[in-house]
């Protein structure tokens, strides 16, 4: 007797917590002459339900903004996509002369020698403090890693394209990058960076995401910007302007894009 209790109880337990067998006992029970075997969750099976790693992506903020406040104005993004990825941020390493009470505004290199300032519609000679961060994001990656990949807003985002044009040169390594999304991305206008600006970029899945009415960095730049990768990219316009726009439109296309980047499991 205590036998048959333990095996019944044992049944109902597999039954009440094994989700794809619940589904299986559930679809059969109305069908006539049918015998339902009870069963317990394999390890096979609880490995096929075990969730995927998330993948790791890592953001560079817009000129004047830095790492935390980068991270608030994409909350809205990264939540829509949680279950997905995981976000980390970094600080760009030069500080921007706003006002003498400002301490966090930074970039990633200045287009003005004089002024140490940044504009993404002049063009320039110069590109002041630019290999200094390449070295800084490059060990930040080395430090944090491993990525997934990049994301990057305005100057973060074109700071981004040049890190992935450095890597395809062999200028520099990004250990396991393997896709980029911009927000507001451009070319760079220095004259520093026609190689890398000119570069195809092969093999490497891109989403671009851009503002019918931003006024700082014109949808053509962001255009520009994506015809540069050879990959087919996913382009997404907004009606806002230079922002990191609500992305609950769009919630399905970037999902998608992630799952797509994402190792496939192995079967059991």
């Amino acid at each position: 007797m205590h036998l048959f209790y333990f095996v019944l109880s044992t049944s109902i337990v597999s039954f009440l917590f094994c989700a794809p067998i619940r589904k299986h006992v559930l679809e059969k029970y109305d069908r006539p002459h049918k015998s339902v075997v009870s069963t317990t969750c394999s390890g096979a099976v609880l490995k096929k339900m075990s969730s995927q790693p998330k993948l790791r992506i890592l953001c560079l903020h817009g000129y004047r903004q830095y790492d935390q406040s980068f991270r608030q104005k994409t909350g809205s993004t990264r939540k829509l996509v949680k279950a997905l990825a995981d976000f980390e941020f970094v600080n760009g390493i030069h500080s921007v002369a706003v006002d003498e009470h400002s301490e966090t505004s930074r970039a990633w290199w200045f287009s003005n020698a004089d002024q140490m300032s940044f504009s993404s519609r002049e063009p320039t000679d110069v590109s002041v403090g630019f290999d200094e961060s390449v070295n800084a994001v490059v060990k930040f990656i080395e430090d944090n890693g491993p990525f997934d990949g990049l994301l990057g807003f305005s100057q973060g985002a074109s700071m981004v394209h040049l890190l992935i044009a450095k890597a395809q040169l062999g200028e520099i390594k990004l250990p396991g990058i393997r896709f980029a999304i911009f927000f507001s991305g451009f070319l760079s206008l220095s004259s520093k960076h026609d190689t890398l600006t000119s570069l195809r970029i092969k093999y490497f899945p891109s989403m671009h995401v851009f503002g019918d009415s931003d006024e700082i960095v014109a949808r053509p730049k962001s255009e520009k910007l994506a015809d540069q990768f050879d990959v087919k990219p996913i382009r997404i316009a907004h009606e806002g302007g230079h922002l990191v726009p609500s992305m609950s439109k769009h919630k399905e296309k970037i999902a998608q894009f992630l799952r797509e980047q994402m190792t496939p499991i192995e079967s059991a």
